[in-house]
């Protein structure tokens, strides 16, 4: 199976198989790829696989980092946030002007919101939206773009665990926010 037949372009980088060692970036899926491939020819494989990073953030400390330049489309970004019950509602104002201040009162239409990588990572992004365990906890954004692929910094409250965007690496502009007792 070819990887271009699975991947568009831009979602996998990886060096030819038949050398002295293959490299992959990408999710676990990528990784089984590039590894069944490598294993064909005995090649030593190094991975870069990204995962859930929560960030916890405690009351006076604020991250806005998440959005920058790649709107989350990086493997270290801040996939999610906990934080007190008492605290969210702060943080979520602090994000909310954050926001504004970034990217002004049309987030999508801002020339500074990155495209989303490809058309198959925006549909990926917006099932995880379209959840029926995750649709309803929406804060701030969530607007798409399709033709452009791009998709508005998003701010979730409480999704709950078992949701698909807590299972999966979100790799994107999504970012829960957990709250918990203290």
């Amino acid at each position: 199976m070819r990887l271009k037949t699975i991947f568009e372009p831009n979602e996998v980088t990886l060096t030819c198989i038949i050398s002295a060692c293959a490299t992959g970036c990408g999710n676990g899926k990528v990784g089984r790829v590039v590894l069944a491939a490598a294993a064909k020819h005995l090649t030593p494989v190094v991975l870069e696989l990204g995962g859930k990073s929560p960030v916890i953030v405690a009351t006076r400390r604020i991250i806005a980092g998440k959005w920058g330049g790649n709107n989350g489309q990086a493997c270290v970004s801040p996939d999610y946030i906990i934080t007190t019950k008492d605290y969210a509602p702060k943080l979520v104002d602090a994000l909310k002007t954050e926001l504004k201040n970034f990217y002004g009162d049309d987030q999508l239409s801002s020339k500074d919101l990155s495209r989303i990588v490809s058309s198959n990572h925006f549909a990926r992004l917006t099932k995880l939206l379209d959840d029926d365990k995750v649709s309803g906890k929406i804060v701030h954004g969530g607007q798409r773009d399709e033709s452009n692929l791009k998709i508005a910094p998003t701010i979730l409250l409480d999704v709950p665990e078992d949701s698909l965007i807590m299972t999966e690496e979100i790799f994107g502009p999504l970012l829960p926010i957990l709250t918990v007792k203290s």
